[in-house]
């Protein structure tokens, strides 16, 4: 649904209107990041990985030349990828690691950029992030702003109307 409200948003050609949508859905993400931090924990605590190492079988499968590779100790998580994403119908790739690691009151994300040699560090409290987060601190880039103003709305959608399925022979 936030995604409807900043196309609509850009359509009208109103800067105001694109930094204000983005700002609040910049404030609900990073709110709702925060909040979601200690049960990502207990969740991180709680699950089994077999060895020190798991490969994603769906990304093996569908992009073989592809890695997904997950590490876990405690409360320590390090996910290794090169699919990056989808970007105008091809894949974007590269060499990226993501090591979460926290406790109670606090939590650290790294991310390595291996291609770039570049390493972000996000490290919060917790309680003082919760309390500290207001609406006026979300301040969206100007340059972000004219990009979605400058840039195509694009909509993918799949017409489900028209999917038929025919009986193939065993050769096909």
């Amino acid at each position: 649904m936030r995604k409807i409200v900043l196309h609509e948003a850009v359509s009208t050609g109103d800067p105001e209107m694109v930094y204000t949508v983005l700002q609040h859905r910049d404030f609900h993400n990073t709110s709702m990041a925060l909040e979601g931090v200690p049960e990502l924990l207990q969740k991180i605590l709680e699950v089994a990985i077999k060895t020190d190492s798991a490969i994603m079988p769906l990304v093996s499968r569908i992009c073989p030349n592809d890695v997904c590779r997950i590490w876990k100790s405690g409360a320590k998580l390090r996910v290794d990828i090169t699919l990056l994403g989808f970007e105008n119908m091809s894949w974007i790739r590269g060499r990226r690691s993501f090591i979460f690691k926290g406790e109670d009151n606090w939590a650290e994300l790294m991310e390595v950029n291996h291609d770039d040699k570049v390493v972000t560090t996000e490290h919060f409290d917790l309680s003082q992030e919760m309390e500290r987060l207001t609406l006026d601190l979300m301040k969206p880039k100007s340059r972000e702003v004219e990009r979605r103003l400058t840039s195509p709305v694009i909509n993918t959608s799949l017409d489900t109307k028209n999917i038929a399925f025919e009986r193939g022979s065993a050769e096909a």
